[in-house]
């Protein structure tokens, strides 16, 4: 009776590494599975076997072949094909095992099962040895940053640097960081972004301490009165550090933004449109991307509705409108599941110049009378609780002066590291994450070739390989100016599955330029012009909050974090919903309805994204390395047959009811398998959070469906009533109506 288990593995490793270690006899005793080694022979089971082992000609497949001698024992075969991956190795194997006997189903599912539990193991075993034998070199004190100061420093490693034309800050950064990300620096250095290199190692270090719930309760207090004495003046500075003086309040703001990014469009609109007083600082300058956007045209136009800029001016900002996009993701040669491709030509298919957008937002809020306040780093917030409500923000200047401005709202777009985001969450971190980096590069291989550059194309989603360092390896490419084009590399990760993870954006950034080559081939003319990177979270949401907001504050961009966690759109989320939340902002302030309960409906959430949860968790492998390509290679096939309109849709987050459905039947005709895939990979928690997902986005669509039957009369006469009757019930019903109108369906 022969019984065959086959199984397709990673291990994270080159496979120059992962052939060495296999072939290596000396670790066959100690690897699991009860084998004992007696010179010549082997035992197991009290039966003796002699052990044979091929390796073929090119390295990549090696054979192991146990002849019982002595004994009835069953003869096994062993057989691992290595297909390299790059940073990666992927192990095709098969293990035959012939026992005498009948070939009842029961035993050799019994059988089979033995194999699987004994090749994990052994897997388990090699992984660890693997890290044994090349351990990176650490970098303690790596995000020390402007110090200078790093632990352990070694004086013989000549710097990749001239020290007279880098300031001792960076110099000291770039010897903490270049024996363990050599390519990373090396590029940087290329790039001439040395800050750049400072950012990355703040988010990194601010990202860690997301990971270890670490917040701090100091940054917000709640006062009666701004005349209140401060409790927390003594403990604003370290020990024994003379406290600066602060500099007098300034005149009074209807608002206040932290963070100049993705805030500065929600801060020109209600600078520009609604006549606010706005305040905007940030502690780099004010309108600064360290990413490029996409978008489409239709989505664009949500920005033009506003009044604030016109198409003519966007125009101007558009860097290139590619023709069509691609969705593919990889197909091994021994996968079951053909890659299918999806095009869509109107997704992310307009390319930014996020720069140049922030600039010109920005000239539109001064023009406006806003105040731009660049260099200024957040220190903390008093909001006050008595009858002067509002928020008093202390900032630190560039000369290291505290200073100290008031308004009736702070709102904050600092990031997904956001302080006071910390606070509201209790320290506990995001859901899910992207941790994203790449550049914008010149002078790609011009073709029409999967590796080749094709300025008319964008890749919206592609995988070129199966999982990689465990995670499942992403790249989008979008064309800019010229032959350039901007480049991602992520992943997806659901925190709570694996709470150890640090997300290094260094790390990644070290693979990114390795596996480049494997998704564009480089020209002899290429070189990189900047890198782009960033930390995009999400959270699980079952409702627009889950957690009550902070007295004065409301946030905005990735502090809260409500974009899709399939797509990570972010930009696209925003400006779809700028609309929405400064209109409801403007009716909360002309109503003094600023306290945290009136302003909760003030939010990006979309009842149709939280779906997506579902979505995203299948993006990352469970089980074998192929496990998301097989996948979504599956889901593509359904996307593809239900037409670019839904598909769209999809990608749009503007999903609809009748859309959801044959998602999911299509999936159960072709992968009847995807029901014990779900059990897998989300559990009974995430199967109960899907059901309340479901049940949320089912009530959404018949309410927005009857409200759609009364039309726009009926409308204009249910929110005239109720806001006259009761201002807050009020705008609680307008935030109903935008959030049907952001995902299209009224």
């Amino acid at each position: 009776m022969k019984t065959h288990y086959r199984t397709y593995l990673e291990m994270s490793a080159p496979r120059a590494q992962v052939a060495d270690l296999l072939s290596d006899s000396t670790l066959w005793p100690d690897l699991p599975g009860g084998w004992e080694f007696l010179g010549t022979l082997w035992r197991h089971g009290g039966d003796l076997y002699r052990v044979d082992m091929r390796v073929d000609d090119a390295g990549e497949t090696l054979r192991w072949e146990a002849l019982p001698v002595i004994g009835h024992g069953p003869r096994a075969t062993l057989e691992i094909s290595l297909h390299d991956a790059a940073i990666a190795t992927h192990l095709s194997v098969r293990v035959v095992v012939d026992t005498p006997g009948l070939a009842w189903p029961w035993r050799q599912w019994r059988i089979a099962g033995a194999a699987r539990a004994q090749v994990a193991a052994c897997r388990d075993a090699l992984a660890t040895e693997l890290r044994r034998r090349h351990v990176p070199v650490t970098v303690s004190a790596m995000v020390a940053v402007g110090t200078g100061a790093t632990e352990d420093e070694d004086e013989d490693d000549g710097p990749l640097l001239v020290a007279d034309a880098i300031p001792p800050a960076q110099a000291a950064l770039i010897e903490a960081l270049q024996d363990r990300y050599p390519q990373t620096v090396a590029h940087f250095l290329s790039m001439g972004a040395i800050d750049h290199l400072e950012r990355v190692a703040r988010l990194e270090a601010g990202w860690g301490q997301i990971m270890r719930d670490a917040y701090n309760p100091e940054v917000y207090q709640v006062v009666g009165d701004f005349a209140q004495p401060d409790t927390l003046d003594r403990e604003s500075f370290g020990e024994g550090q003379a406290r600066p003086t602060p500099l007098p309040t300034v005149a009074h703001f209807d608002l206040i933004y932290a963070g100049g990014g993705l805030g500065l469009l929600h801060a020109a609109v209600m600078a520009a449109r609604y006549g606010r007083r706005v305040l905007v600082f940030d502690r780099s300058e004010v309108g600064y991307a360290h990413r490029e956007w996409n978008i489409s045209r239709a989505e664009l136009a949500a920005l033009v509705e506003t009044g604030v800029v016109s198409w003519d001016e966007l125009d101007a900002v558009v860097m290139r409108e590619y023709r069509d996009g691609l969705v593919r993701f990889h197909s091994w040669s021994r996968s079951d599941v053909p890659s299918t491709d999806l095009w869509l030509p109107e997704v992310l298919n307009v390319a930014l110049d996020a720069g140049a957008l922030l600039r010109l937002m920005r000239r539109k809020l001064e023009q406006a009378g806003g105040t731009v306040l660049s260099g200024r780093v957040f220190h903390r917030l008093r909001a006050c609780a008595g009858a002067a409500q509002g928020v008093e923000v202390e900032l630190i200047g560039p000369d290291g002066g505290a200073e100290r401005y008031r308004a009736r709202l702070l709102l904050d777009g600092m990031g997904s590291t956001s302080p006071l985001a910390l606070l509201r969450h209790a320290g506990r971190p995001f859901a899910g994450v992207c941790p994203t980096v790449g550049t914008v590069a010149r002078g790609f291989a011009q073709g029409d070739g999967p590796q080749e550059y094709d300025p008319t194309l964008g890749d919206i989603l592609v995988s070129v390989a199966d999982s990689q360092t465990g995670e499942q390896m992403m790249w989008e490419g979008f064309p800019g100016r010229g032959d350039e084009l901007t480049v991602y590399l992520f992943y997806y990760s659901a925190i709570q599955r694996d709470r150890t993870r640090d997300y290094s954006m260094l790390d990644l950034f070290e693979q990114y330029f390795t596996l480049l080559p494997t998704y564009k081939r480089p020209g002899p003319d290429f070189h990189h012009v900047k890198p782009v990177y960033g930390y995009i979270p999400a959270r699980h949401s079952l409702r627009p909050l889950e957690a009550p907001l902070l007295r004065g504050v409301l946030p905005v961009g990735d502090s809260a974090a409500q974009q899709s966690p399939l797509t990570f759109c972010g930009f696209g989320s925003h400006v779809r919903n700028l609309r929405r939340t400064t209109g409801l902002l403007d009716y909360a302030l002309r109503h003094d309805l600023l306290d945290p309960d009136s302003l909760a409906p003030i939010n990006a959430f979309q009842a149709n994204v939280s779906l997506n949860w579902i979505f995203s968790r299948f993006m990352e492998p469970w089980s074998q390395a192929d496990d998301v390509n097989r996948l979504q290679n599956l889901f593509m096939r359904v996307l593809h047959q239900m037409g670019v309109e839904k598909a769209t849709r999809f990608f749009q987050d503007r999903m609809r009811w009748a859309d959801y459905h044959p998602m999911l039947l299509g999936m159960l005709w072709y992968y009847p398998g995807i029901l014990l895939a779900a059990w897998k990979v989300l559990g009974v928690k995430g199967i109960t959070q899907w059901m309340g997902d479901y049940a949320g986005f089912t009530q959404a669509a018949a309410t927005a469906a009857l409200a759609r039957a009364a039309g726009q009369r009926g409308e204009q006469a249910l929110t005239g009533i109720v806001e006259r009757l009761a201002p807050a019930l009020g705008l609680r019903l307008r935030a109903r109506y935008a959030e049907w109108r952001a995902m299209g369906w009224m």
